[in-house]
């Protein structure tokens, strides 16, 4: 008996489960050969193997992001009980801006197309002007309405354009917003064209099938299986260690180089992108509304508020040709909606060049997004009362819209 149980001890794992085993060996088998033969080929066919894939990039804010920070203290309305706090930018699983998708039946949507200023990442959440416009107009007129923040730091409008067609038209959205300026007249300054090769700001993609990628790719999808959560607390651990206010020149490439304005050019390329914008939304039944950009260019702007006067100048641009381009952008946007008969929200003249408002040469402060909201949902109550009354809806008598502060 002693010798039998001696025996049974002495199996391994592969005689106590030969069935096993046997699969285990065969998967094995048709993985090596899978491989050897993906090898054979690839030396078969070498032009695919240094091929290159090649895709449109949606530049938004990665779906399920979450950041914090802490912006400058002049960003919050002390006067209204706002003290200087983290802030906390959030994206839902299609990169819109929360809070974004509050109701799941809703009688109004919105979108919001733009870049840095649009996005408002600086203002607490509750107060970034999209999602408040959204929540006034629900107030005016006793309805549910979703307005989408799709807007993210350095786009352009060509960014836009391809956010619009992939991303906020699935929405079905009854309006869509548009703000642009200082993005696109700087990449048309400096890269001349919006299909560059900038690697920040560029629409085309190329990726070069190397093994380096492929072991990267691997890993980013495992990461995400695995340690998501982890990966993005130790990602926010870095930057702060970095300095996540640390600005990126996405120009440096240019800087020191004389640069050319090709005024017209400039002009002409901005505008067609906003034609586009108005078609693109007209031919699926989207109303488009324009809008200008706030901004503190006044005519002797202190350099402190915007270091870039001194590198504009080192290449060649003094700041009264910038300032004077800039106010011709908005103004090709006051064209363009009046040649189309688009609703054009002025935000560049019924909001004050000052600080309160703008924090910097374009970023509101929380005073200067409330206030944006509250101009910005008055131009838009005409629309949606329309839109209900097409709809056959009971509108209820709604509030007379409160009186911006803005310039006279």
């Amino acid at each position: 008996m002693t010798n039998q149980a001696d025996q049974v001890k002495e199996k391994n794992f592969f005689e106590r489960h030969p069935k096993k085993t046997l699969v285990v060996l065969v998967v094995f088998a048709v993985l090596l050969a899978a491989f050897i033969a993906d090898r054979l080929l690839a030396l078969k066919i070498k032009p695919q193997k240094h091929g290159l894939e090649r895709y449109v990039r949606l530049r938004e804010l990665s779906p399920l992001t979450v950041e914090r920070f802490t912006p400058k203290p002049e960003v919050f309305d002390v006067e209204a009980g706002s003290q200087p706090r983290q802030v906390v930018i959030r994206s839902d699983e299609q990169g819109f801006v929360m809070p974004s998708r509050v109701h799941d039946q809703p009688d109004v949507v919105l979108a919001f197309l733009g870049g840095s200023t649009t996005e408002c990442r600086a203002v607490p959440e509750e107060n970034r002007f999209p999602y408040l416009v959204g929540r006034r107009l629900e107030e005016v007129f006793q309805v549910k309405v979703n307005s989408y923040n799709a807007a993210r730091s350095g786009n352009n409008s060509l960014h836009s354009l391809n956010i619009l067609l992939h991303k906020v038209m699935p929405l079905q959205p009854d309006m869509v917003v548009m703000m642009h300026n200082l993005n696109d007249l700087i990449t048309l300054l400096y890269e001349k064209t919006y299909w560059n090769q900038n690697p920040s700001r560029r629409v085309m993609v190329e990726v070069r099938p190397t093994l380096e990628g492929e072991v990267r790719g691997f890993f980013q999808v495992l990461r995400e299986y695995t340690i998501p959560n982890l990966y993005l607390a130790l990602k926010e651990l870095s930057q702060r260690a970095r300095g996540s206010d640390q600005d990126v020149d996405e120009f440096r490439h240019v800087r020191g180089k004389k640069v050319e304005i090709n005024r017209s050019q400039m002009l002409q390329e901005f505008s067609s992108n906003i034609q586009m914008f108005v078609d693109m939304c007209w031919d699926r039944g989207i109303t488009p509304v324009l809008m200008t950009q706030a901004n503190r260019f006044v005519a002797h702007l202190d350099p402190e508020t915007w270091k870039e006067v001194k590198v504009l100048e080192a290449q060649g641009i003094s700041y009264t040709e910038f300032r004077e381009l800039y106010k011709q952008f908005n103004q090709t946007i006051r064209d363009q909606g009046v040649a189309n008969e688009v609703l054009v929200v002025d935000l560049d003249r019924e909001i004050l060049p000052e600080q309160r408002f703008i924090h910097d040469p374009v970023h509101f402060t929380e005073r200067g997004s409330k206030l944006a909201a509250g101009i910005i949902s008055r131009e838009l109550e005409p629309l949606v009362q329309e839109k209900l009354q097409d709809e056959g809806g009971d509108i209820p008598a709604h509030q007379e819209p409160t009186a911006s502060s803005g310039n006279e």
